[in-house]
């Protein structure tokens, strides 16, 4: 397997974790309409591991940008506890 490839499913594998699903507006989409996002931005010294990308729509992603998450997500959506959490779980 080359890297590429193994890139492409470690990338798949983090939106199939999440059903397809964006964690930002929980709305579901199909695997190649959804983006990872850096949960703490690279800008903000953020890296591409496991523990810091979950699936996000494009509007969702860009929507964030370099924002923290949980101030971007109220902000956007109010409180959602859940989805909150699950995010929380994921980065921990």
């Amino acid at each position: 397997m080359t890297n590429s490839e193994a890139r492409k499913l470690w990338r798949r594998a983090i939106k199939e974790h999440f059903n397809c699903t964006c964690v930002y507006c929980g709305n579901n989409y199909e695997i190649t309409e959804l983006t990872l996002d850096h949960v703490k931005p690279k800008t903000n010294g953020g890296e591409s591991l496991t523990s810091n990308l979950v699936p996000a729509c494009r509007a969702c992603n860009q929507g964030k940008g370099s924002s923290h998450w949980l101030r971007w997500m109220r902000q956007t959506f109010g409180r959602n506890y859940s989805r909150e959490q699950l995010i929380l779980n994921h980065i921990s």
